[in-house]
């Protein structure tokens, strides 16, 4: 299958997801819109009355913006590897490559990410936030989370097949996770030592904080910033598409 048979394919069947999933919905499609909405909303009415912390300029605009970018690489890759388990059907007899399938999953979670980032910008606009050219860095990291996330649900969906207490397992790296994403608090506070390690250590820091930079406060990202911050996401992408390799031509016998 060459590469354009593969995105009309892969647009096909996204499409044919977003419809299954809508079918007996009055609102159809619109709920991709409203749920981004609300969530957004939501956040932004609990924080608006929080003060700083520390020195954190527009606090619940740096809050949305670390929530909805680890949001989007736990719900594509959970939902991913669900998906992708529950497909038996649809692995067993067809013969569309298998990485279709996790796409198709990481391709609709993106659109709720690119709705959420849109109504931030509202957000910021209202707030009287300055959009600078650092904006224009924004779709590399945007191609970043997209990277890491789809790393991550090769790699789940490759060995989720084989290992049923992998779902588990990654739930409770989620929470983990949460914890150790700069999510609600600057990388900055948490001093150093070991925490402050595990922190650059994990790729999600360095995306969502070049993200606040372009989205929010439109400092200055150089090329060693923006190379930095994909290096990581780059390489899950790599190991996942590795797992999921290995283990494809053993998937239909297992699943």
């Amino acid at each position: 299958m060459n590469w354009r048979h593969f995105l009309y394919v892969l647009y096909q069947t996204t499409r044919a997801s977003y419809l299954a999933e809508e079918k007996n919905s009055s609102l159809g499609i619109i709920w991709h819109l409203l749920n981004p909405l609300f969530m957004t909303a939501v956040l932004f009415m609990v924080f608006r009355n929080v003060g700083r912390l520390g020195e954190i300029e527009n606090f619940q605009l740096y809050i949305l913006i670390g929530l909805i970018h680890y949001n989007f690489f736990i719900n594509s890759s959970q939902r991913s590897a669900g998906y992708f388990v529950n497909s038996r059907p649809l692995i067993l007899n067809t013969t569309v490559p298998l990485e279709l399938l996790v796409i198709r999953q990481v391709c609709i979670e993106s659109v709720t990410l690119f709705i959420e980032v849109m109504l931030v910008l509202l957000l910021g606009i209202f707030m009287g936030a300055t959009l600078t050219s650092s904006l224009l860095v924004y779709p590399f990291i945007f191609i970043g989370v997209l990277a890491m996330s789809l790393g991550a649900s090769l790699f789940l969906c490759g060995l989720a097949v084989f290992m049923a207490d992998l779902n588990y397992i990654w739930r409770i790296f989620c929470r983990l996770l949460f914890f150790l994403t700069p999510v609600f608090y600057s990388a900055e506070i948490v001093g150093d030592g070991i925490t402050r390690s595990l922190l650059e250590f994990n790729p999600l820091t360095r995306l969502i904080t070049t993200a606040r930079e372009a989205l929010l406060y439109g400092g200055p990202i150089t090329a060693t910033d923006l190379a930095l911050a994909l290096v990581g996401p780059m390489l899950i992408l790599l190991l996942g598409l590795l797992v999921f390799k290995t283990n494809r031509t053993r998937i239909p016998d297992y699943i």
